[in-house]
C-alpha cells in the first residue's frame, strides 16, 4: 500500500504547488509563483519515475496526475497572463447579476484578460491528447505543458530586467499579450516534433541537450531569471532545427 501511495504523494505534492502558484499569480507575486509552478515540475517528473521505478503505474495515477498538470501547467498561467493583461492597461469593470428583489451579485472582473485563461483551455486539450496516446514516443509533439507553463510564468522577469526593458513597450500591450497566448496554445497542440531530454536515439541525440544547456547557461549568466522564457523559447528552436533537417 505504502509503495503504491508514493507516486500518489508526488502528484498530491504537484497540485498543492499548483495551487499556490495560482493564488501568488493572483496576488501579484511572481517570483513566488514561478517558485511554485517549477516545484510542481519538479513534482511532476517524480512521480512518473517512482511509479515506473515502483512498477506502480495506474490508470489512476495517469488521471490524477493530468488532474495536477491542468492546474500548475495550465490554471497557473492562465492566472499570471491575466493580471499582466491588467498591468498592460485593461481596465476591470464592475457588472451587477440581480437575483431578485433584496439579492444582486457585483462582478468585478476584466472581460478582455479573460483571454489569459485560453493558455488553460490550451493545456487542457494538450493533456487529453496526451493521454490518448497509445504508443510510447522518443520525441514530444508540440512543447509539453510543462515547458509552457514556464515559459508563460517568466515572462515577468522578461520585462523587469533593466537590459530587456525596452521590450516591454512592445511586449506589454493587449495585442501582445493576446499573440502570446495565440502562440502559447499553437505551440502546446501542433504535430511538430520536440525533442525530450530523456531520449536515447545514439550520441547525436546529446547534441541538441547539450546546445540547450550550453544557451541556457550562457542567458542566465547574463540576464538571471528572465532567461526562464529565452531558455523555452531556444529549446522550441532548437527542436525545430532538428527535426526540419533531420538531424
Amino acid at each position: 500500500m505504502i509503495k503504491k501511495s508514493i507516486p500518489h504523494i508526488f502528484t498530491s505534492l504537484n497540485l498543492i504547488a499548483g495551487c499556490l502558484a495560482v493564488y501568488f499569480a493572483f496576488s501579484h507575486q511572481f517570483n513566488a509563483a514561478l517558485l511554485f509552478v517549477l516545484l510542481g515540475v519538479f513534482f511532476d517528473f517524480f512521480d512518473g519515475f517512482f511509479a515506473r521505478l515502483l512498477g506502480v503505474e495506474s490508470e489512476l495515477g495517469v488521471q490524477l496526475d493530468s488532474m495536477a498538470d491542468l492546474i500548475t501547467s495550465g490554471v497557473a498561467p492562465g492566472a499570471l497572463m491575466y493580471q499582466l493583461f491588467l498591468l498592460s492597461g485593461v481596465k476591470i469593470n464592475d457588472y451587477t447579476l440581480n437575483i431578485s428583489s433584496d439579492i444582486s451579485i457585483v462582478l468585478s472582473f476584466a472581460p478582455l484578460a479573460l483571454i489569459g485563461f485560453t493558455i488553460t483551455l490550451g493545456a487542457a486539450f494538450r493533456l487529453s491528447r496526451f493521454n490518448l496516446l497509445e504508443e510510447k514516443l522518443s520525441y514530444f509533439k508540440g512543447i509539453p505543458a510543462p515547458a509552457n507553463a514556464i515559459l508563460i510564468m517568466g515572462l515577468p522577469f522578461v520585462f523587469q530586467h533593466p537590459n530587456l526593458v525596452v521590450f516591454k513597450a512592445y511586449l506589454m500591450n493587449p495585442i501582445s499579450l493576446m499573440i502570446c497566448c495565440t502562440l502559447s496554445i499553437f505551440l502546446m497542440n501542433i504535430h511538430w516534433k520536440m525533442f525530450s531530454l530523456k531520449t536515447n536515439e545514439g550520441m547525436l541525440s546529446f547534441l541538441f541537450p547539450v546546445l540547450l544547456l550550453i544557451g541556457a547557461t550562457l542567458m542566465f549568466l547574463l540576464y538571471g531569471l528572465a532567461a526562464i522564457s529565452g531558455t523555452i523559447i531556444l529549446y522550441v528552436v532548437l527542436s525545430s532545427i532538428k527535426y526540419l533537417f533531420k538531424i
